[in-house]
């Protein structure tokens, strides 16, 4: 599914530099996380909104995380945004970490994966949603449309696309 997403702050928060981030170093992020928690995360989004002009830019209101571990070696940091304003924003964004996790595809580690819950419209211009995965590459893949829009939802969506 290809969709046209605006730039915006909260995209490229969520897309771009959480991912890049998060797929380099998950062990260092979620250190930080940990330690340093929505200042972290709002320095990021500082960082972000740096290269957006100044009418584009929106306070982190609402800037927030969770860390779970489900089960042994498996986290999993939910990553609450600004209310969507446009298409394509997230509503949350799912880091997930499996360090022992080894399946090469070519030569390709899946350790992390990152997975947000998005904000679309349909024809008739009610709200609808998409969980996309954002790959190491940066790219976006819709994975699953129709979750409601709640934090543990999401979580349980986002579960159910994990595989051992």
């Amino acid at each position: 599914m290809t969709l046209k997403v605006a730039e915006t702050q909260q995209i490229d928060y969520a897309t771009q530099a959480l991912t890049d981030l998060f797929h380099t170093s998950p062990e260092e992020f979620l250190y930080l996380l940990k330690r340093d928690g929505t200042k972290f995360l709002r320095f990021y989004w500082n960082e972000v909104g740096k290269k957006l002009n100044l009418k584009e830019l929106i306070p982190p209101f609402g800037l927030n995380f969770d860390i779970r571990k489900p089960r042994p070696n498996l986290s999993v940091a939910l990553i609450t945004l600004p209310r969507p304003r446009v298409e394509g924003e997230a509503f949350y964004v799912g880091l997930i970490y499996r360090p022992t996790r080894r399946h090469m595809f070519f030569g390709v580690s899946d350790t992390t994966k990152v997975i947000g819950l998005e904000h679309w419209l349909d024809e008739t211009g009610e709200e609808r949603t998409a969980m996309a995965e954002y790959t190491r590459n940066l790219q976006r893949h819709t994975i699953k449309t129709g979750v409601e829009p709640s934090l543990e939802v999401f979580y349980s969506s986002l579960l159910e696309q994990l595989t051992e």
